[in-house]
């Protein structure tokens, strides 16, 4: 069954009319977790409509979208709307239900429905757009501390690290490189499990936050922010892990695509969320370290590094460890 037969048998379950649907676009094709996500048009009215496998990744260190876990985002982005947050309106299906199953003869989709807010992403910072960004972050993290869930997971992004680190261990094995290379291998791990041991917490505070990237929220013309639009990473984690994502998403004044971060801009990101008025000593210690983690120990470096293990590819690897080393020093100097 093609994308748009598939819409059309959505589309029903919400009271539309098929025959009045009109496909834009398709939005993030070829991503890791193989969603379809689309632009789409009934009558006078755009969506976001986005059909979800319920199997996403290959590795289980991702926590599984259950159609559980699915309600219960769903459940999330409501509250912050009713609590003020500009987040993308969700429609439910005629029955009330939160999404409706398809089914394309291969396999079965979850089908989710939200209105459309036409905006701009800004991926270019300034000081401006990074502190304006970081004051809704706050209000945002402050609301969700009311949000209690007995569906989300509670688990540090400090437990995903520890498992990346634990594939990229297992996948070394008895593989030799050259001296060198082996040599900044092995200083890299240290260098991880310096960062990993520091960004622990023994009392962490757990929030429910959403992927606050650049490139799910819409600015207006005038320099407002007008919505949000991710809803599909949202999970209980730590406030301060929260922030350090920030920090490294909004500290970039030549778009997210790259690598080149200001410590103006890191900076600004702290005085928009007023940091200092809730973190204490230990949580500015450990800040240094969820950064560095964020940025040179998540899913692409560790697919990357694993993938340059099995290849064998020592002066690749060198050249990899070396640029994330770089990296690391970048974004430490964030702060």
């Amino acid at each position: 069954m093609d994308n748009i037969k598939l819409l059309q048998v959505a589309v029903k379950q919400y009271g539309y009319n098929p025959e009045d649907l009109v496909v834009e676009k398709e939005l993030q094709s070829n991503t890791w977790h193989g969603d379809l996500h689309l632009k789409i048009h009934l009558k006078e009215k755009s969506f976001s409509a986005r059909f979800i496998s319920h199997k996403r990744y290959e590795s289980n260190v991702f926590v599984k979208l259950t159609d559980e876990v699915l309600t219960e985002q769903i459940k999330y982005c409501n509250y912050l709307r009713e609590s003020g947050i500009p987040f993308m309106k969700h429609r439910s299906t005629v029955y009330n239900e939160p999404f409706t199953l398809v089914n394309d003869g291969e396999k079965e989709w979850r089908f989710v429905l939200f209105e459309w807010i036409e905006g701009e992403h800004i991926t270019h910072c300034t000081e401006s757009v990074s502190e304006k960004f970081s004051k809704l972050a706050r209000k945002i993290h402050d609301i969700s501390v009311k949000f209690e869930s007995e569906v989300f997971t509670k688990e540090s992004h400090v437990y995903g690290s520890e498992q990346f680190l634990g594939m990229i261990r297992r996948e070394l094995g008895s593989i030799k490189f050259t001296a060198r290379t082996d040599e900044l291998l092995q200083n890299y791990i240290s260098l991880v499990e310096y960062h990993i041991e520091i960004a622990k917490s023994e009392s962490l505070e757990f929030i429910v936050q959403s992927d606050l990237n650049n490139l799910n929220i819409l600015w207006d013309g005038n320099g407002e922010i007008i919505g949000i639009v991710d809803f599909e990473s949202i999970t209980y984690t730590d406030r301060v892990e929260g922030l350090a994502w920030l920090i490294k998403w909004y500290s970039r004044p030549h778009g997210i695509g790259s690598h080149e971060m200001s410590p103006a801009l890191g900076k600004a990101v702290l005085r928009g969320y007023e940091a200092k008025e809730i973190l204490n000593q230990s949580d500015f210690s450990r800040l240094p370290s969820l950064l560095w983690l964020s940025g040179c120990l998540n899913w692409n470096f560790t697919a990357q590094t694993i993938n340059l293990i099995k290849n064998n590819e020592d002066i690749l690897l060198k050249e990899h460890l070396t640029k994330y080393l770089k990296r690391g020093e970048k974004l430490v100097s964030l702060i």
